[in-house]
C-alpha cells in the first residue's frame, strides 16, 4: 500500500479527541460522550458489562500514551489485559478530574507526535505492533470511535436503568 503525500493531516485532524463542538465526523466524541458524566456515574460498574466509563476512560488514556510510545520510537512491550487496562483505585471526584485531564493531555500529546511525522513514515512498519504507522494511527482513531460509542451506551443504559448509585 502506497500512502498519498498529505495523509498525515488527515490524521492530524481525526485524532483530536473533539473539537470546539464536541462532536466528530462519526458523531459524538469522546469528550462529547463524557460531557456531564459525574464521578459517582463513571465509576459504576453495570452488573451486564466488565467496564465502567471509568476504566474506559483510563483504558482510551493508556492505549493513547502507548500509540505516542509507538510513533515515537520508545514504546515497551504491549502486555495483553495489562498494559493498557489500568486499575481504578481512587473513585474521588479529584481523581475522576485527574482521570479526564490526563485523557485530555494523552491525547494532545499523540496529536503533537503525528504532527512532526512525514508522510514518508506512514508506509514504514511501527515498531511493536507488526503493521504500518498508517494502519496503526488509523486503528487508533477507529479505537476512539469505538469506545465514544460504548461511553454513550454505557452513560444512557445506566441513567435509564438506575439513575442514582
Amino acid at each position: 500500500m502506497t500512502c498519498r503525500p498529505g495523509l498525515t493531516s488527515l490524521f492530524k485532524n481525526a485524532l483530536p479527541l473533539a473539537d470546539e463542538r464536541n462532536s466528530a465526523n462519526y458523531g459524538p466524541s469522546v469528550l462529547g460522550a463524557l460531557a456531564g458524566v459525574t464521578t459517582s456515574l463513571a465509576s459504576r460498574k453495570p452488573p451486564w458489562s466488565p467496564h465502567s466509563i471509568w476504566d474506559v476512560v483510563a483504558h482510551l488514556t493508556a492505549e493513547l500514551i502507548y500509540a505516542r510510545a509507538v510513533v515515537e520510537s520508545t514504546a515497551r512491550p504491549w502486555i495483553e489485559g495489562k498494559t493498557t487496562w489500568p486499575a481504578i483505585t481512587d473513585t474521588s471526584e479529584a481523581a475522576w478530574e485527574k482521570a479526564l485531564k490526563d485523557l485530555k493531555t494523552a491525547n494532545q500529546a499523540l496529536v503533537l507526535a503525528v504532527q512532526h511525522l512525514d508522510d514518508a513514515i506512514l508506509d514504514k512498519e511501527a515498531d511493536r505492533v507488526g503493521v504500518s504507522y498508517y494502519l496503526m494511527l488509523h486503528g487508533t482513531v477507529q479505537h476512539d470511535a469505538y469506545h465514544a460509542g460504548q461511553i454513550s451506551l454505557l452513560r444512557g443504559q445506566m441513567t435509564r436503568v438506575n439513575p442514582r448509585p
